[in-house]
């Protein structure tokens, strides 16, 4: 009895050797260990892993960082790219502070060609607040002329952007339109 436990502790240490002794690197002991807990199986997470070809020192590193602003022409443009995260966080501010201005000009019914175009820009990029804006803008004539099919399209475009109240102001812009008007929405769907 004493010999069948001796060849079966034998077998069972030589097959956890074995095992082991396959995972040649770090990573495929991972995979082993991550291959037991999943019953054999290896998570596309695991297997989409790739190991770093070539490890860089310090010295090469400093040759591989791009410079600060590169141009780039791509389909005759010419491109601007950056690495600085300070030009880049000031043009996001400057666009934020752009905003306000125009929201400012909207609200006092001063609205020039440069608050039109930040709000069309906004609205083409499918900004919900951008939207509804131009909406009522359309509404009320501010800024452009009053067309209530354009303000009950903008407002069902922000309807689609989950803006709250904007199905609700899309119908009272269709109450006020008149029969010609309302045509031509039923033509357009």
């Amino acid at each position: 009895m004493k010999i069948i436990y001796g060849i079966f502790f034998a077998i069972a240490y030589m097959m956890i050797c074995v095992q082991t002794s396959f995972a040649t690197s770090l990573d495929e002991m991972y995979r082993a260990v991550i291959r037991s807990d999943n019953s054999g199986y290896l998570p596309l997470f695991v297997k989409n892993r790739k190991a770093p070809v070539v490890v860089l020192e310090e010295d090469d590193l400093e040759e591989v960082k791009p410079s600060a602003s590169k141009a780039v022409e791509y389909k005759s443009e010419v491109l601007n790219l950056t690495n600085d995260v300070s030009e880049r966080m000031k043009a996001a501010k400057e666009r934020q502070l752009q905003w306000i201005r125009t929201v400012e000009a909207v609200k006092s019914n001063q609205v020039t060609p440069i608050e039109l175009d930040d709000i069309t820009s906004r609205v083409k990029d499918e900004d919900p607040k951008a939207t509804e804006i131009l909406a009522w803008m359309y509404t009320n004539g501010v800024g452009v002329a009053k067309d209530f099919v354009e303000a009950f399209n903008l407002y069902k475009k922000a309807a689609q952007l989950n803006v709250a109240n904007a199905e609700k102001n899309a119908f009272i812009v269709y109450k006020s339109m008149n029969e010609e008007q309302r045509r031509r929405i039923k033509n357009a769907y």
